[in-house]
């Protein structure tokens, strides 16, 4: 039997839907889920052989306070909220949100509020019926360090396997079953849409001869926020033999590095930002992962992509941006700005995914958010903009909350923004975003001496004096000339001959300093 005691305390087995169950038909014919009756009271039924529960004890009981659908053209997303309560006084707050993918998938989030109570006496539990997991991956990093792009696999042994999970992401493949397995984290808000990480508990492993279960707590002794994620598949999620997608998830590190939730992927909090703090993350608006994994092919990267996807439609907002939620310290000290603030280049990089999902997926609703950015930008643009000699539009990179907008037009920025309103105009034939883009490379053009250096390489920003200064990246705005160098070609029929000059400039410079040219 699964090591538990049920003799020393008396056991309440609540559920986080006690009326309602999620039956999931994995791979169906249809390839839709229907929402049906649990056989079990017990029981959130979310896949065959799959269920989920809320194990209570000494006292502490739940109350179901509503049930909400969301219909949308890729997933159906159902969310149920309980009170937590130890006799009529309220301890906590947990919420179930199960997103159904309709291709197999099933996206689950699990969230504890303020849970003040002992470890023990509130967990999660997941009953996995027939075959049992055989093998596991994690992430590890050198040294213990949580340094990006610097994580490497591990497996799973099989005593772990069998006994307790290590803390963080789990990647399980069984003969019936694959899944993946978020970290159980526990943060602290900070404020400015910024968590601190305090704790990340280990997931327990039971096991009978017909059945495996895992459990994680849903309360601390702390108050704070416990998050769990995973991903459940009849299909392996993770064809490990393909490197370059084994690579990309590696890259993405939704483990110590990055955190993935509802409401997209977080990254870690930059030093100059605040709050701050080294294991903070905050909300990045540009979701670089859900556009990393858009063109990856396998049920993993789909899901995180078509979920972020949605999440990024979501917290649009009604100016038609992402705020930067923190403070940038550099931005208040050099121009006096506060939270909540405009970065182009974030923002312009998630609209590019929405637009690129669109392609990809043919959801409407993507293409639309992409819109509103696109018209906001325009907009913008042509009120905001510094305007070179013959008119050309020279964007601010920022805006400040307040609308103060006054800061320096970066090469990149201006490029990447340049872009997106040509793709936008090659997906809709709206002339108002190609007259915008013809602006802003009209910019680029009538300032293209001023952007080289004497050494080859090229100034990072022009700034509000209408000097030139900062360091540039090695490879970020060449690869961003690139792209505009093919996108005016398909457009025009002939490459831009500034553009070019810009691209040898920053490619011979790379080249006689040793800098990779990608």
């Amino acid at each position: 039997m699964l090591n538990r005691s049920k003799q020393s305390c008396v056991l309440l087995r609540l559920t986080l839907a006690s009326i309602l169950a999620v039956s999931i038909i994995l791979g169906s014919a249809s390839g839709t889920h229907d929402v049906n009756y649990s056989s079990s009271p017990e029981e959130v039924i979310l896949t065959p052989g799959l269920s989920f529960a809320v194990e209570t004890y000494s006292g502490i009981s739940s109350r179901l306070e509503g049930l909400s659908i969301r219909e949308e053209s890729l997933l159906r997303q159902s969310s149920y909220n309980y009170k937590v309560v130890s006799g009529d006084r309220e301890i906590g707050r947990i919420t179930l949100t199960c997103q159904d993918l309709r291709h197999g998938a099933l996206l689950f989030y699990v969230e504890s509020r303020n849970l003040t109570a002992n470890n023990h006496m509130c967990q999660g539990r997941l009953t996995l019926l027939g075959p049992h997991p055989t093998e596991g991956k994690t992430l590890v990093y050198p040294d213990g360090k949580r340094v990006v792009g610097q994580s490497t696999w591990d497996y799973i042994s099989p005593t772990q396997l069998i006994s307790q999970l290590p803390p963080g992401i789990a990647f399980l493949d069984g003969e019936a079953k694959s899944m993946v397995f978020g970290p159980v984290d526990q943060f602290r808000y900070m404020g400015n849409g910024v968590y601190q990480e305090v704790n990340t508990f280990p997931i327990s492993v039971g096991r009978d001869p017909d059945r495996s279960e895992f459990s994680f707590p849903l309360a601390d002794t702390r108050e704070g926020i416990i998050r769990f994620w995973g991903i459940i598949h009849n299909k392996q999620l993770v064809a490990w033999e393909d490197e370059a997608l084994v690579s990309s998830i590696q890259r993405a590190d939704l483990n110590k590095t990055r955190k993935f939730w509802l409401d997209g992927v977080y990254d870690l909090v930059p030093s100059t930002y605040q709050p701050t703090h080294p294991l903070a993350f905050w909300r990045c608006p540009a979701q670089h992962v859900g556009r990393l994994f858009l063109t990856k092919t396998s049920p993993f990267t789909y899901a995180i992509a078509v979920s972020s996807m949605y999440s990024a439609i979501r917290t649009q907002n009604r100016s038609g941006y992402w705020p930067t939620e923190p403070q940038s310290e550099w931005l208040a000290e050099e121009y006096g700005f506060g939270p909540n603030f405009y970065d182009t280049r974030f923002n312009t990089d998630v609209a590019q995914y929405l637009l690129e999902a669109y392609q990809e997926y043919g959801d409407e609703t993507a293409l639309n958010a992409a819109r509103r950015y696109a018209d906001f930008l325009c907009r913008f643009a042509n009120q905001h903009a510094y305007r070179s000699k013959n008119g050309g539009y020279l964007v601010p990179d920022y805006q400040a909350a307040t609308g103060e907008h006054r800061t320096h037009t970066s090469l990149n920025h201006l490029l990447a923004e340049m872009n997106f309103l040509y793709y936008m105009y090659l997906a809709t034939d709206e002339v108002e975003y190609r007259d915008t883009a013809d602006m802003m490379l009209l910019a680029v053009k009538d300032t293209c001496d001023e952007w080289i250096k004497e050494s080859g390489e090229l100034w990072y920003a022009r700034l509000p004096n209408g000097d030139y200064g900062y360091q540039d990246y090695p490879t970020l705005t060449l690869n961003d000339l690139r792209q505009s160098q093919d996108i005016i070609t398909r457009i025009s029929g002939h490459p831009d001959p500034d553009l070019a000059r810009l691209i040898s400039s920053k490619e011979a410079y790379n080249r006689a300093n040793g800098i990779p040219l990608w």
